[in-house]
């Protein structure tokens, strides 16, 4: 079984500040992700353009699917998405999915 990288970008949503998003995202961290035995890891990282990206490895696809689903129904996932721009999202295209091949 391989393990997943998901590539998720982030662009703040009108008025929030990095500030916004770092808060969100720590409690997103340790209410939800931290709980979730198919991650891996999790880095929150700042692109040259001032968007931002946000890396996350699982375990297996099945775990990234199970997250994923799980994500839609929870209200802190809900308020860490709240900090983003989703206007022009489309999940299908905006996200990258990684299988690696080999871990050294």
């Amino acid at each position: 079984m391989s393990t997943v990288t998901i590539l998720a970008p982030i662009k703040l949503a009108e008025g929030k500040i990095e500030a916004d998003l770092l808060a969100a995202s720590a409690k997103f961290q340790s209410e939800f992700v931290a709980h979730e035995p198919g991650v891996l890891r999790r880095e929150l990282v700042r692109k040259q353009d001032g968007t931002y990206l946000d890396i996350v490895q699982f375990r297996s696809e099945e775990d990234y699917k199970e997250v994923e689903k799980k994500e839609m129904e929870s209200a802190v996932c809900a308020e860490f998405f709240s900090v983003m721009d989703l206007s022009d999202f489309d999940p299908e295209a905006g996200m990258e999915i990684l299988v690696s091949l080999e871990t050294h």
